[in-house]
């Protein structure tokens, strides 16, 4: 066989193996759409593992069992989800009680803005018009942030239905998070199994360092907003902290619908625009300083994705998996580009998912 049929005989090889991956990514993303009850609540309690991993490393340290380390992590942890529930729960019924109050104001401002445009408030009188002016509320309504807001509950409030599963997946990823690679070598010859537990590897390391980068990132970022929040009297500070750390861990978009939501109330809240200014100064400030002084540096480092991927890894898994499956566009994406890395024929996807290279 001659040196130029073997090379395409390679080259042809290589593509067939490319294409054949990317139709298997395909078929898995539709059985993981078909799934995604059952997927959510794994992937979601994997995701808490990386989290409680460096607190269970701790008490392994320490010579304590691994029985009792499990426990205290899923005990904390069901005691978090659960006051995480309760402010939740809380928070809606106190917003429903203050919505009149809310309405009243918006009112207010409906008005002054007629009076600024000099529009007379009364030129929607008649039944014609008073007919247009609802058909114009019933669709901001379905616009404003009320809506949202509530949608954001709603959504968070069923992630939480899902405690006990959620929780009965983290106990068994703890149990085997160290059976892995011990059965890899089991499983397959060598040269092969030093390779899957370099793949392995090299997973945990980045998926643990994101994570945990992002969780100490954005947890700084909510206490921050909370404080401000709480200084100039912003109702439920408590609550848009929480949020402020939850939405932080969505690339892009996440930080921009955290500042968003409190300014927004305090918008409502206060007559004085100056207020208003400080807040949105403040909260603007605090992401502009987290999101591209700290975040870069510390969370950049552990993902070496491209932005554009990062977006189109926000959409792709928000559609497939919902709102968990924006939380985990990262890490998911992360796992697949250092599985393309490892395959030589998809080398070339690996590349192109890559941040820029700085010179």
């Amino acid at each position: 066989m001659s040196y130029n049929t073997r090379e395409i005989m390679i080259r042809d090889t290589r593509i067939i193996i490319g294409l054949l991956s990317i139709l298997s990514v395909i078929a898995i993303g539709m059985v993981l759409y078909q799934a995604r009850a059952i997927v959510l609540p794994f992937a979601l309690a994997l995701f808490i593992s990386y989290i409680l991993n460096p607190l269970i490393s701790f008490f392994e340290k320490r010579r304590v069992p691994v029985f009792v380390s499990i426990f205290i992590a899923v005990i904390i942890t069901f005691l978090l989800l659960g006051l995480l529930g309760v402010l939740i729960n809380t928070s809606i019924q106190s917003f429903a009680a203050e919505f009149p109050k809310y309405e009243k104001r918006l009112d207010m401002i409906y008005n002054k803005t007629l009076e600024l445009i000099n529009i007379p408030p009364n030129v929607f009188s008649g039944d014609m018009e008073a007919n247009d002016r609802t058909q114009l509320f019933e669709a901001l309504d379905k616009l404003s942030i009320t809506g949202i807001i509530t949608q954001l509950f709603r959504s968070i409030t069923r992630f939480l239905s899902n405690t006990v599963l959620v929780l009965l997946c983290l106990v068994f990823i703890l149990m085997g998070r160290n059976q892995l690679i011990a059965k890899l070598d089991r499983a397959f010859k060598p040269r092969l199994a030093e390779r899957l537990t370099d793949i392995c590897t090299n997973i945990n390391i980045q998926i643990q360092k994101y994570i945990l980068a992002k969780t100490l990132i954005s947890l700084i970022t909510a206490l921050l907003s909370t404080v401000v929040l709480f200084l100039f009297g912003v109702e439920f500070a408590l609550i848009w902290g929480i949020l402020t750390f939850l939405l932080n861990f969505i690339p892009n978009i996440g930080s921009f619908i955290a500042t968003i939501l409190p300014l927004s109330i305090a918008f409502i809240q206060f007559e004085n625009s100056i207020n208003v200014l400080w807040v949105a100064l403040c909260l603007i400030g605090i992401q502009f300083i987290m999101g591209n002084l700290f975040d870069p540096r510390f969370v950049g480092r552990s993902i070496n994705l491209s932005p554009l991927v990062v977006l189109f890894s926000l959409i792709f898994w928000g559609w497939l998996l919902g709102m968990v499956g924006m939380f985990l566009a990262v890490p998911l994406t992360v796992v697949i580009k250092i599985i393309f890395e490892n395959i030589e024929s998809l080398r070339f996807l690996s590349v192109l998912m890559s941040a820029p290279v700085e010179h």
